[in-house]
């Protein structure tokens, strides 16, 4: 399985991710757990992993499937993101909508609305 591709420019950038964030509470803390947690996803190359637990299951749309996560290293993404606080894990799905993966754009959708209560539409600005 070849490794995920640099992310392509969404047309925003992490300092919205970051306005974003602030907006919905997230602490100066809880970005800087979240900027931890970004590096690591970084650093075992899953970015392009549905991290926050939800993916899509080959035509039946998105849905929770926590396995999906794990990295090719070993490295479960889904399980490191469960031990980030609330806020954190909020800013970390914000910074995810402007990568250029479309499995982060799609499973951050997903994440926002069914944990958060935020929904976003695919061709809208957040």
């Amino acid at each position: 399985m070849p490794l995920p591709i640099a992310p392509e420019d969404s047309g925003y950038d992490h300092a919205h991710a970051v306005e974003l964030a602030k907006a919905a509470g997230v602490t100066d803390a809880e970005l800087a757990e979240a900027e931890a947690f970004a590096e690591e996803l970084e650093a075992h190359h899953a970015w392009g992993l549905p991290f926050n637990g939800y993916c899509n299951a080959a035509g039946y749309g998105y849905v929770w499937e926590p396995t999906m996560g794990v990295a090719q290293d070993g490295w479960d993404s889904h399980a490191a993101f469960l031990t980030l606080s609330r806020g954190a894990q909020t800013a970390v799905v914000y910074d995810s909508l402007e990568r250029g993966h479309d499995i982060d754009r799609e499973s951050a959708r997903q994440f926002l609305k069914h944990e958060r209560g935020i929904i976003i539409h695919a061709n809208q600005p957040y």
